[in-house]
């Protein structure tokens, strides 16, 4: 647990590509470690950033050039992370299915952190999601 410690706000870019997701992972993995989350903790944090990231290379850029932007801080008891990417977001038009291949990103997330947000901004879409501090 964070005792009589401050969590300094960290941000990340990386670039849209694929290969860039594990250096996504790993840097939120690291975030949620410092701001005291346990093993379990960690994994839930990496998991959802592995999916918001994921989500906006491949549905929010339209080529490597594109970036991911990404930052974690500590607000209210709770750890938050913000990814943004240059795309336009559109809501999934049903729940998946057992027989879908992808869509359940929006679902992993919302099954993982206490609280999760998605807007529309004039540079793209933000997804924001926390989880409180153990």
């Amino acid at each position: 647990m964070l005792l009589n410690q401050v969590f300094e706000t960290r941000a990340l870019t990386i670039e849209a590509h694929p290969r860039s997701l594990h250096d996504a992972r790993e840097w939120a993995a690291a975030a949620a470690a410092d701001a005291g989350f346990d093993g379990t903790g960690c994994h839930q944090v990496k998991l959802a950033m592995s999916e918001a990231a994921a989500n906006a290379i491949c549905h929010g850029s339209t080529g490597d050039a594109d970036v991911v932007r990404m930052e974690a801080f500590q607000r209210d008891g709770a750890l938050v992370f913000e990814v943004r990417d240059t795309g336009t977001f559109v809501a999934p038009k049903a729940p998946s299915t057992d027989e879908d291949e992808s869509g359940r990103g929006l679902e992993v997330l919302a099954l993982t952190m206490d609280e999760v947000h998605i807007a529309a901004t004039d540079e793209g879409t933000l997804v924001s999601f926390l989880k409180r501090l153990p």
